[in-house]
């Protein structure tokens, strides 16, 4: 057999190229004849460059060229194709060894053998025998190929990726070529202009052009990016279907290896929500900042984060200087402690409080009453993060109020006393005269008993309006039985009918009882049927307790019903019982509840007054 190589075994050194790795080329010899393979593996581990593959079946083996001669080539033909396939589109070089051009291989396999191996499975072939010199260019050169062809599928393989990410992106993406015509979109893009790929393609950027934006503005972009530069800013464009929007964007241009401007690519974020958001925060903002009500809201650690500028007033100090500080920096001790106190309590409880202050200020000896309103505050994941505190200055009501409560105590105590002496006075007329001076002595004793009446109604609408009763519990299935035992003494004339639950618990103001008690008497007082009726029933409906009142009397006039349900009547009081409807009116207000007056069907009026239900047991 004729050895495959001719010349010295050491030869001249491989030929070196800029893409070929430094790592040995790996090698495998495909070599039918034992003799040449040996020789062929020989010289092969005799290079630096080169190495011989790992033994095993050419389809599990990693290899950079493989080495086949005739024999081998008939038996391995498909699995040398086999890896070639795999291996693309990266080129995986096989050079063929043979003794002779002109050699019998054409005629192999009736031929087509031949026609696979020079068209689809050998890159290269030799015939032999051929100096080392001339081999190690044939495999270098092969090498070269080889490292060429990975580069290409490495570059080609991250622009998949890359182009895979552009199409997936949540931004849009726009590339124009130099003069600004535009050569891609990707589908964010789409979604967010609403142009199609076939409908932006070939246009330019100026489709999208709003009107909203000065001539000067788009001459600064051209002149940035004309100069090599990025441009970033926000813009307002219009959309296909000629809606505004509010774009975050960013242009820059795509240059070649010496520097030259190709292309250029922007990319753009809606965020239209975003400015909708930051404007209505800024108005919300405004607001707070001119309520004349201290607004302010505390870290975990009690510790200032926002204040308005009517905190900074009472406290006499800047936002600057109030963030990071807490009430003991300008109130009294015993203030700041006790409103620590109910920060703990909303924290804790995560629930919101009322409480009312009068605070010391450090800087001042202006005396302030605050209402105070304070509720937790969570971030955006639902954490608790502080309390936040609207605080009502409510110094010159609370003086007024207390002016109320001398003007009420003066005039009920002198307007009583007064009366009481008529009624007196009045008892003695009637028991001393008779005939026309009794009527009249009579008369003025009743009068002298509805002022007396009114007096008390007026003094306990000025303690539901003036005073911050605290709501509480109430078992109203007691109220309504007290009551309902209290008008059968009163009105033993009035037929009755109570039937309260077993058990029903409300939540209202601690005069819901008196309101009760003025709607049965006024519904009693103001029956002129031949056998005045009044019945009081109970359900519970969407967590509210329902109680009606109803009655066969002559119906309810319409200043009363206004009183009741809307608190709107403000002229004279037609009779006496109209003070009360309005004392009905507030604690009904006060408890969370409402009150509505209907007709019924045949006689008489029903009125319903609604009230938070806490527990029910209700069996009639």
């Amino acid at each position: 057999m004729t050895e495959p190589f001719s010349g010295p075994i050491d030869g001249q050194p491989p030929e070196t190229g800029a893409n070929i790795p430094r790592d040995p080329a790996v090698i495998y010899p495909l070599i039918a004849d034992s003799g040449n393979k040996r020789v062929l593996c020989g010289w092969i581990e005799g290079h630096d460059d080169y190495a011989v593959a790992d033994d095993g079946p050419l389809c599990e083996a990693s290899f950079d060229i493989c080495l086949v001669d005739q024999p081998a080539l008939v038996e391995y033909s498909e699995s040398v194709k086999t890896v070639k396939a795999a291996a693309e589109p990266a080129l995986l070089p096989v050079l063929l060894l043979v003794s002779d051009l002109n050699s019998e291989l054409s005629n192999t396999d009736s031929g087509d053998l031949a026609d696979n191996v020079f068209t689809t499975t050998v890159d290269e072939l030799i015939s032999l025998p051929i100096r080392q010199a001339e081999l190690e260019w044939r495999l270098n050169t092969l090498r070269r190929l080889r490292t060429q062809s990975l580069n290409l599928k490495a570059r080609t393989e991250r622009l998949r990726k890359f182009r895979k990410a552009v199409e997936a992106s949540g931004h849009g993406i726009l590339i124009t070529n130099v003069a600004g015509t535009i050569e891609y979109i990707n589908p964010a893009f789409e979604d967010i202009t609403g142009y199609s790929s076939h409908e932006a393609v070939g246009d330019t950027p100026r489709m999208l052009k709003s009107g909203e934006m000065s001539d000067s503005f788009y001459a600064h972009l051209w002149e940035t990016i004309t100069a090599g530069e990025t441009w970033s800013g926000e813009i307002v464009n219009r959309r296909k279907d000629e809606e505004i929007y509010v774009a975050d964007q960013t242009i820059a241009p795509i240059t070649n290896e010496v520097g030259e401007i190709t292309a250029y690519v922007a990319v753009q974020t809606d965020i239209t929500e975003q400015k909708q958001l930051e404007n209505r925060l800024k108005r919300h903002r405004d607001i707070v900042q001119r309520l004349e009500d201290p607004i302010m809201l505390q870290d975990t650690d009690d510790q200032f984060v926002l204040v308005n500028d009517a905190l900074c007033e009472f406290a006499g100090r800047s936002a600057e200087e109030l963030k990071g500080t807490d009430e003991y920096a300008f109130m009294d001790e015993p203030t700041a402690r006790f409103i620590h106190r109910q920060k703990q309590i909303v924290r804790w409880t995560e629930q919101p409080v009322t409480y009312s202050v009068t605070p010391a200020f450090e800087y001042s000896r202006k005396e302030a009453v605050f209402y105070t309103s304070r509720y937790p505050y969570y971030d955006e994941d639902g954490e608790l993060v502080g309390t936040l505190a609207i605080c009502r200055d409510v110094t010159d009501l609370d003086e007024r109020t207390r002016q109320l409560h001398v003007l009420d105590n003066i005039l009920r105590h002198n307007i009583r006393n007064s009366l009481n002496v008529i009624v007196g006075q009045g008892d003695e007329l009637r028991s001393a005269v008779d005939g026309d001076l009794q009527g009249a002595a009579e008369t003025i004793v009743k009068a002298a008993d509805d002022l007396l009446t009114t007096s008390e109604k007026s003094h306990k609408i000025t303690q539901v309006l003036s005073e911050d009763a605290e709501i509480k519990r109430i078992d109203l299935t007691r109220i309504l039985e007290q009551t309902a035992a209290a008008l059968a003494d009163e009105w033993p004339t009035v037929d009755l009918s109570v039937s309260p639950p077993d058990k029903l618990v409300v939540t209202a103001h601690p005069a819901i009882e008196a309101a009760l008690k003025e709607l049965f008497v006024n519904a009693a007082a103001h029956n002129d049927h031949e056998t005045p009726r009044v019945e009081v029933t109970t359900t519970v409906d969407d967590e509210m307790a329902l109680v009606r009142v109803a009655d066969n009397g002559p119906g309810i006039p319409a200043f009363d019903r206004e009183v009741l349900e809307s608190g709107t009547a403000i002229e004279t009081l037609s009779h006496g019982s109209g003070l009360g409807l309005w004392l009905v009116y507030w604690v009904v207000r006060r408890s969370g509840g409402k009150v509505t007056v209907s007709d019924r069907d045949s006689v008489g009026t029903t009125v319903t007054v609604s009230l938070p239900a806490v527990s029910t047991t209700i069996d009639n």
